[in-house]
């Protein structure tokens, strides 16, 4: 493979996520079925609207009190909500690192800001970095650009910023459904399957 940047996503390539833990985070403050609070969440498509920087997080978290039909604090809206978030393992940091002595890096995330302080605030405490800004040569997401994969606007947007042609970069990420837009792109791709660790993908590549 001849590429020329590398570009990853952060949910399941980076950082490791749950997502039916928000919901059930969600479930165990309001009382109501795991199963409700999901339908509700994904009817009012919460995440895509949030992550497209469509209301700020004042405007989010009363939306979820709306949607949930619970009056909870910011705290508990924030806490339920970034339950989804686990654990950085440490071989990938090292991956980063080993990586962007060769190749250009960027992270290319549908995301929203109360995911990313949460996670610049584990980075800080795990790690020692003070933001994700740190690791990457460069940082996309999704609610700042108010663009989402898989739509390809996003990764032509990239490709336009970091002035490459499709076939130059490598993209990582976790849904085919992401994958599948940016290969029809003509970048070159790879499906990061979990459990399986994005480092044992990259043992050929590198």
């Amino acid at each position: 493979m001849k590429f020329k940047a590398v570009i990853f996503d952060f949910g399941n390539v980076i950082i490791n996520i749950d997502i039916p833990r928000t919901f059930q985070a969600f479930a165990s403050l309001t009382g109501k079925r795991q199963v409700v609070i999901e339908k509700l969440v994904l009817e009012n498509q919460l995440f895509r609207r949030y992550e497209t920087g469509q209301f700020t997080d004042i405007e989010f978290r009363e939306i979820v009190r709306q949607t949930v039909g619970f009056p909870l604090s910011d705290i508990e809206v924030d806490k339920a909500w970034n339950s989804l978030l686990l654990d950085i393992p440490q071989r990938r940091i090292d991956l980063l690192i080993e990586i962007r002595r060769k190749y250009p890096i960027y992270l290319l995330s549908n995301t929203n800001s109360i995911h990313i302080e949460a996670s610049n605030s584990y980075l800080k405490k795990t790690f020692g970095y003070r933001h994700l800004d740190e690791l990457f040569d460069q940082l996309f997401l999704s609610y700042e650009i108010g663009m989402w994969k898989p739509d390809t606007e996003i990764y032509q947007y990239v490709l336009d910023e970091i002035n490459l042609k499709p076939h130059e970069v490598l993209f990582f990420d976790d849904n085919p459904h992401n994958i599948q837009s940016a290969s029809a792109l003509g970048m070159q791709t790879i499906l990061v399957e979990p459990p399986t660790c994005m480092t044992e993908y990259c043992k050929t590549i590198f």
